[in-house]
């Protein structure tokens, strides 16, 4: 029974406690520059790794952050001018003023900008307590194309919820993550933000794409085996066309074991089950049969004769060489060999593949990051027969930004010397749109009940679409100790929709933020 087997997990668990070993509370920041700078320094050695669960886990990466070095030491000693708050006892507190800001034109919308002040404070109590709070609110005037998305969704990119009733988009987006770490077993981390596991730029498991949400983490370190469990409370919607602004409990249970095999390899397994908290027979709130952090949740969902949604995935990295990462993902929503092998097209063989390579200091450049990727979904990926159980979080996807049915390039360049840097990101990918009320499985918040076809699908089918996305940025570290960026850049989108002709936005703008989390907006 589930419920025994929880009893059994959890009493193993007050044993390892019994030999406490003091562990490292906390988890580092989620920003692309700041893990850019991480990885380097985990790939150069000889040691076990996991470097696909993020934020990283500060007890993992202590020898890096706790040393000088590129990282920075993100909020301690903060340095003249900001807020040094004394350490007192076994009591350590950080507090700085936050800001992202960005100023442009765009030949569309005309002046585009963001003005977010925020707020950001850190508490430590030992080893074993952390508190990490922040909190960023503010209005934008977006380009076309994120306007778009925040027209038909009701959401802006990353933000959430768009809270203005009329003129310019407006959003409060807070983050917290209180962890426990009783022994170098165990931590906890209570929190409202985001996860992302994986190595590459997307992750085609759980991403960084959608809102913060509340979620509590349970991460096992024995071994070589790292084991992630995230329970965590999302909102859904029953469909964009009827009340984007209208928003139902929904739930996902997840895990995720990752092995190192060695030093340099490592095989990681992804499980998580999506289910709606409500339907028309009963108030399912959070369903306890899915508290158990061992077993498959696939069996589980068997027993309980459940319909709800279901994912499991395989990824593996490889380091080649202390400079060179080789990685990918595969996943599958749903899938029948019989039907794979025979090449019917069945719409139900759901499935996404990921490959990519991240490399450091290449052809002798010191400082230069090169990172390439493809991505691949197929049609009605993440979907269900209920909307409120597809894989997604406020009107946007948990996994990849394009939802499903679609072909993904990407080529990034990062070059630092001294506080000075620069950027290069190039995106393309092919992908297709729904004709009308026909389903072809590109939008994951339709229902898949009705797909247009049984049999002959294939990947991009529907309108076809070309998407190309480029963002070539130079910028200045004006403080290491909080991420703090000052840049100018440049952005080119071009799509190229059926029948509907050619789009091609270009912006160009400043910025000065405070860089520790992403916003993944090109779509």
């Amino acid at each position: 029974m589930p419920l025994q087997r929880i009893k059994l997990f959890w009493a193993i668990v007050g044993v390892l406690f019994a030999g406490e070993i003091a562990g490292q509370s906390g988890h580092y920041w989620s920003n692309d520059y700041l893990n850019q700078n991480i990885e380097r320094q985990l790939a150069a050695d000889k040691e076990i790794d996991f470097m696909s669960v993020k934020p990283y886990s500060l007890k993992d990466i202590s020898k890096i952050v706790e040393a000088p070095s590129d990282s920075g030491l993100i909020f301690r000693s903060i340095g003249v001018g900001f807020w040094d708050i004394p350490e007192k006892g076994n009591w350590k507190f950080d507090a700085i003023p936050m800001v992202d800001f960005s100023l442009g034109y765009s030949n569309y919308a005309g002046g585009v900008y963001t003005a977010a002040p925020g707020m950001a404070t850190t508490a430590r109590y030992g080893k074993k307590w952390s508190l990490y709070a922040d909190v960023f609110v503010g209005e934008v005037r977006q380009p076309r194309y994120m306007a778009n998305l925040t027209d038909s969704t009701g959401v802006l990119a990353s933000r959430g919820k768009n809270r203005a009733t009329d003129g310019n988009p407006s959003f409060a987006k807070p983050t917290v993550r209180l962890s426990y770490a009783p022994s170098d077993y165990f931590e906890f981390e209570l929190g409202y933000g985001t996860n992302f596991i994986g190595q590459g730029y997307r992750s085609l498991f759980l991403s960084d794409v959608a809102f913060n949400y509340p979620y509590l983490k349970i991460t096992t370190d024995v071994w070589r085996f790292k084991y992630v469990n995230i329970f965590s409370a999302l909102k859904g919607s029953d469909g964009l066309g009827l009340d984007r602004g209208s928003f139902q409990p929904k739930y996902t249970t997840s895990h995720y074991l990752s092995w190192a095999v060695s030093p340099r390899f490592n095989v990681g397994l992804f499980e998580t089950m999506v289910w709606q908290g409500q339907d028309t027979l009963s108030d399912r709130g959070f369903d306890p049969n899915y508290l158990n952090p061992v077993i498959f949740y696939r069996p589980v969902e068997y027993s309980v004769g459940s319909p709800d949604n279901a994912l499991i995935g395989i990824d593996m990295s490889f380091k080649a060489t202390p400079k060179i990462i080789l990685y990918g993902q595969f996943v599958i929503d749903e899938f029948l060999l019989s039907e794979f092998r025979d090449r019917t097209g069945w719409w139900a063989n759901k499935w996404a593949a990921q490959l990519g390579f991240k490399t450091f200091d290449p052809f002798g450049v010191e400082g230069l990051y090169v990172q390439g990727e493809f991505n691949v979904t197929r049609p009605f990926t993440y979907t269900h027969g209920s909307v409120l159980q597809n894989f997604g979080h406020y009107n946007q996807p948990l996994a990849h930004q394009l939802g499903a049915n679609f072909y993904e390039g990407i080529l990034k360049g990062y070059y630092e010397t001294g506080n000075w840097y620069g950027e290069a990101f190039l995106m393309y990918s092919e992908y297709g749109l729904d004709p009308d009320s026909l389903n072809f499985g590109s939008d994951i918040f339709k229902s898949y009940a009705n797909p247009t076809m049984q049999y002959g699908n294939k990947i991009g089918q529907g309108i076809k679409c070309d998407l190309y996305y480029q963002k070539l940025s130079v910028g200045y570290i004006l403080n290491r100790n909080m991420n703090l960026r000052a840049a100018a850049s440049y952005i080119y989108r071009r799509n190229s929709i059926e029948d509907q002709g050619i789009t091609r936005e270009h912006i160009v703008g400043i910025e000065l933020s405070t860089m520790l989390f992403n916003v993944r907006s090109v779509f």
